[in-house]
């Protein structure tokens, strides 16, 4: 039985009668009719003692049962999992942005070597457009040369490919090679670019080809 459990104690009339005033936590019961009485004597540890359940121990502690274990195993396998999963989407993202800037590369160094000989062509129509203002031919063949050259340049444009502006501006030796220096009497321009001998492009911010320019030179 349990402690909340209640004992009944039957005494034999033979043994005399027993005085249950005295005797804490018990009562006494009428007399029955065939000259027996019985006794009930309260168990609990508690019902003489208020303060027993505060000095009590408490309870040893549960060990997790089974289908707790199982369900912290199983939680524990699920964070490991959405971790794992989060790690291979990181990685996918990053192999994604790597092809992607490899793709645009390899999309830039093709268009690069397909406008190469665009740029020659636009080289040589300037030089001859230069020789033939040297000699002061200013006839209908000059006139075409300019327009087509007009022309190419046009079409670069529309294709995104633009000649750099280089004139007037200081010397940048990541879009230029400066091959010759101009001696200058205005301090401003020196180390600025004074001549383009050959023309710079650029794609955005891509640069095809720098320039090639001499740069101004103050000897103060």
């Amino acid at each position: 039985m349990s402690d909340e459990s209640v004992k009944i104690e039957i005494e034999d009339p033979g043994e005399g009668e027993r005085e249950a005033s005295g005797a804490p936590g018990a009562e006494a019961a009428p007399e029955k009719s065939d000259g027996r009485r019985f006794q009930v004597s309260d168990r609990r540890f508690w019902a003489h003692d208020e303060q027993a359940i505060d000095r009590a121990a408490p309870p040893p502690e549960r060990l997790p049962s089974y289908i707790e274990q199982l369900k912290a195993r199983t939680e524990a396998a699920e964070a490991k999992l959405e971790e794992k999963l989060a790690q291979l989407e990181s990685e996918n993202e990053a192999f994604r942005a790597r092809l992607r800037r490899d793709m645009e590369n390899r999309a830039q160094q093709q268009t690069l070597r397909a406008v190469e000989g665009l740029l020659e062509v636009v080289d040589n129509l300037e030089r001859a457009l230069e020789a033939a203002e040297a000699a002061g031919d200013s006839g209908a063949l000059v006139e075409g040369v300019r327009l087509n050259l007009q022309l190419f340049l046009e079409k670069l444009k529309a294709a995104g490919i633009e000649p750099l502006e280089l004139v007037g501006q200081a010397y940048d030796p990541h879009l230029a090679e400066a091959v010759g220096a101009i001696p200058v009497d205005d301090p401003k321009q020196d180390q600025t670019v004074v001549e383009v001998v050959q023309k710079g492009f650029s794609s955005g911010d891509q640069l095809l080809r720098p320039a090639r320019v001499r740069v101004g030179q103050y000897g103060g």
